[in-house]
């Protein structure tokens, strides 16, 4: 089946080392180590700071990438890679973390800001352009009374495992729907939480705004 997006390059936002592995920031890792180890695929160390995955399908190649520069900078190496490729922003689909939604939430979008995420803000800038595909996943539970740059690194509780487990999986669907179908199925499809029944935390902000924001 043919790539029906138009994507070309897949990129999993996250910071890297043991340290980070399992803290909120580094879910755009999880979903594409998620996808790749579903498929027996493996990620190696590409030229940059990167690794990088390449395959073959839905009629066209396929490059999926995790910056490795750490999130702040994660748009050196898109770009680095981007203009290897000769890809415009439209061919990019990033995967990340969102903590203004609550866990569980899954909302793709064609285009927009960075919405204060630094990562998706470093590869806007370093793009040179917004109109980005991304991927967000709710990263809220609700239960943090410190900043939010200490809550996206820290480590998800042992108690969330499970949910996160279901979100990860449910993601990586969504990518193939993304990659097959295009993004207007899978936002038809994608765009809710995925969770059942969803989590009572709200997102920051509205009180009485629901789980789908």
């Amino acid at each position: 089946m043919a790539n029906a997006s138009g994507i070309e390059l897949v990129v999993g936002l996250g910071n890297p080392g043991s340290r980070y592995r399992a803290t909120w920031h580094n879910l755009g890792f999880m979903v594409l180590d998620h996808w790749a180890a579903s498929r027996n695929l493996g990620f190696k160390p590409g030229r940059g700071d990167y690794y990088h995955l390449a395959w073959q399908g839905y009629g066209r190649s396929l490059t999926f990438l995790k910056p490795t520069s750490y999130m702040n900078l994660s748009g050196v190496p898109v770009a680095q890679v981007a203009r290897y490729r000769k890809l415009t922003p439209e061919n990019i689909l990033v995967v990340c973390d969102d903590v203004a939604l609550p866990l569980g939430t899954l909302r793709l979008r064609r285009s927009g800001s960075g919405g204060g995420h630094k990562g998706l803000s470093s590869i806007i800038a370093q793009v040179g352009s917004d109109q980005i595909p991304r991927l967000r996943l709710g990263a809220w539970t609700g239960q943090w009374k410190g900043e939010l740059a200490d809550y996206v690194l820290s480590t998800i509780p042992p108690s969330l495992r499970d949910d996160l487990a279901e979100v990860i999986a449910v993601s990586a669907q969504a990518l193939d729907c993304i990659l097959q179908e295009g993004l207007e199925a899978a936002m038809n499809r994608f765009n809710r939480n995925v969770l059942t029944p969803p989590p009572a935390a709200k997102a920051p902000g509205n009180p009485d705004e629901g789980p789908d924001g």
